[in-house]
């Protein structure tokens, strides 16, 4: 059963176990985090309304509400509605001192504005260098085939990693067992038909506030980080504005194999991929399930020229890398091999032996 709310004593877990994730990381945040558990000690006047905006909210793992407390911050600080964080945030110039007695002071009064935003905003991926998942596997199922294929991103949020082959990674891929052999000009650009983001809350990069969202959901000490978005958000836009650049749909991911079947049904001598990343880890065990047995009907038709690449932390686990997961309908179900791991913010993607699971040059 899944726990609504999110009260005070609950809250100090989750931004304990962030402050451990950030050491090393994120210097002003391991400052902010540690503020906000040492004030909610005393219950301050901030908590009330933090519980009344989560009250019916349901969160699938404990950081994403920290995630989404630090994201609400930083989006305030950038659009420059809260000076004493601005002043104290290294994405807007400060030097990251002081920033977590800014952020309680601003908590002890900030406007109504921020807590609806709170209640109803969700943090959003966009991290590029987990696009390099579904290019090893797009290069093993298509590539020596020469045949082209349509992209599908599931949770795809702006749809950035719709054109992660357009993109520079600093991702490397590194045998991670023996035998173990990346599969060739996987890092090239991929002979892509169509691509498509499936989101329920797709963001919009023509729209200067989802732009200012996406940046408020990198952490504000990863100046880097943030250069490297600024440089996808062009890529994007201006593929975009080409006849087969990436689109965006608004679809659940409930709706998304009845999607594929009515808009990506099979054709001769082309390849279907689907992908997601930190992605179906918000769906409960049932959710995931149906998820399964929707996508095995929908690939099926395709007839061994449809996969379906999951770059997600194994379902169960609390804490590990993530799993470079490829399946594929076999008999009305999904057979799935493990091909890869890798960070959630990717620096290095230890591959497996198997690659001849997506058929290819490998089959």
């Amino acid at each position: 059963m899944v726990e609504l709310g999110m009260n005070g004593r609950r809250l100090a877990g989750v931004l304990a176990a962030q402050r451990r994730h950030c050491e090393l990381r994120a210097p002003t945040y391991v400052d902010v985090l540690g503020a906000l558990e040492d004030d909610l000690a005393d219950r301050p006047p901030w908590l009330a309304p933090m519980e009344e905006a989560w009250r019916s909210r349901s969160f699938a793992v404990g950081w994403e509400a920290a995630h989404l407390l630090l994201a609400e911050l930083h989006y305030y600080a950038l659009s420059g509605r809260a000076m004493e964080l601005a002043e104290a945030y290294p994405s807007c110039g400060g030097s990251g001192r002081g920033a977590g007695e800014a952020v309680k002071g601003f908590l002890r009064r900030a406007p109504d504005e921020f807590w609806r935003r709170l209640a109803s905003a969700y943090v959003q991926t966009n991290e590029v260098d987990r696009s390099v998942a579904w290019m090893l596997a797009a290069a093993a199922a298509f590539g020596s085939r020469r045949m082209p294929f349509h992209f599908v991103e599931l949770g795809a949020s702006a749809g950035l990693n719709l054109v992660g082959d357009h993109l520079p990674h600093d991702c490397r891929v590194v045998p991670g067992e023996a035998g173990a052999e990346a599969p060739p000009s996987w890092a090239s650009p991929h002979r892509v038909l169509s691509r498509t983001g499936l989101d329920i809350r797709p963001r919009r990069l023509g729209d200067p506030e989802d732009r200012l969202w996406l940046k408020a959901c990198v952490w504000t000490d990863d100046l880097e980080r943030l250069r490297r978005l600024d440089g996808a958000v062009e890529t994007f836009l201006r593929l975009e504005a080409g006849p087969a650049g990436p689109r965006l749909e608004r679809c659940a991911f409930a709706d998304a194999p009845a999607w594929l079947s009515t808009y990506r049904p099979p054709k001769d001598g082309e390849g279907l991929l689907v992908f997601n990343s930190i992605a179906t880890i918000y769906l409960d065990e049932s959710g995931y399930r149906k998820l399964a047995r929707g996508m095995a009907a929908a690939l099926a038709p395709w007839g061994g020229r449809a996969f379906w690449v999951e770059f997600e932390r194994a379902r169960g686990a609390d804490d590990g890398p993530l799993e470079l997961a490829v399946h594929r309908p076999e008999g009305g179900r999904l057979a799935t091999r493990v091909l890869g791991t890798g960070a959630a913010r990717p620096v290095e993607m230890r591959i497996k032996p198997g690659w001849e699971f997506l058929g290819g040059a490998y089959g």
